[in-house]
């Protein structure tokens, strides 16, 4: 994936619909930012500083395409800050959404009910 690609991909994940949003909200001039974007120009570490923080985005990631995208202890933190700031009722669904969207991810424990498989001999 190309700098300007990342970009992209990073705007959107961050909530912006269109290249116009995005350069509203990180006060870049339209042509500017649609250059970046449309690769016809490149940006540089000041920029990319700017578009990292605005679009929250690892700056590596964003400039190398190093690593992954975004930083998975700021969005834990996120979501521990999001799931505090709720009242007490509302914090049993939150728990309910977020125990769903895990389930995919749980590791199954094995089943102890049966015998393990013998190996092979050669």
């Amino acid at each position: 994936m190309e700098l300007h690609e990342r970009l992209v991909a990073a705007r959107k994940q961050a909530g912006f619909e269109t290249a116009v949003e995005a350069a509203e909200a990180v006060g870049v001039p339209y042509g500017t930012y649609s250059g970046h974007e449309n690769g016809s120009s490149g940006f540089r570490r000041d920029k990319g500083e700017i578009y990292a923080r605005k679009f929250k985005v690892r700056f590596e990631w964003l400039m190398l395409g190093t690593g992954p995208m975004v930083d998975l202890a700021s969005k834990y933190r996120e979501l521990l800050t999001t799931f505090d700031s709720l009242p007490p009722d509302l914090q049993a669904s939150y728990a309910d959404v977020l125990r769903k969207l895990a389930e995919p991810y749980q590791h199954k424990e094995p089943d102890l009910e049966r015998p393990p498989a013998k190996a092979k001999s050669a």
